[in-house]
């Protein structure tokens, strides 16, 4: 297991971010606090080395990087809950 690996729970978060648009929204969505979803999401950019989120007038804006990442984070998440469907014996 790499322990660079940033954990799923920050990726849980860029997800919802990046679907609500806000932090506050994501923040709802998730059970969380905006400013402990604007930690994880500073956490990811820095364990990432890159940047996320541009603010703008209408909230937050998502970089190209933050794009290309989405696809990615959303195949862990369908990867994860196929883990858990497998484990449960739904498959």
């Amino acid at each position: 297991m790499d322990r660079n690996e940033p954990d799923w729970n920050l990726y849980r978060t860029f997800m919802a971010v990046m679907e609500c648009g806000s932090l506050s929204a994501a923040a709802r969505v998730l059970g969380l606090t905006q400013p402990t979803v604007g930690r994880h999401v500073d956490e990811l950019q820095d364990q990432l080395g890159v940047v996320l989120f541009t603010r703008s007038q209408s909230g937050l804006v998502p970089t190209d990087t933050a794009i290309s990442l989405l696809l990615h984070a959303t195949a862990v998440q369908s990867a994860a809950r196929g883990l858990r469907r497998a484990a449960s014996g739904d498959i």
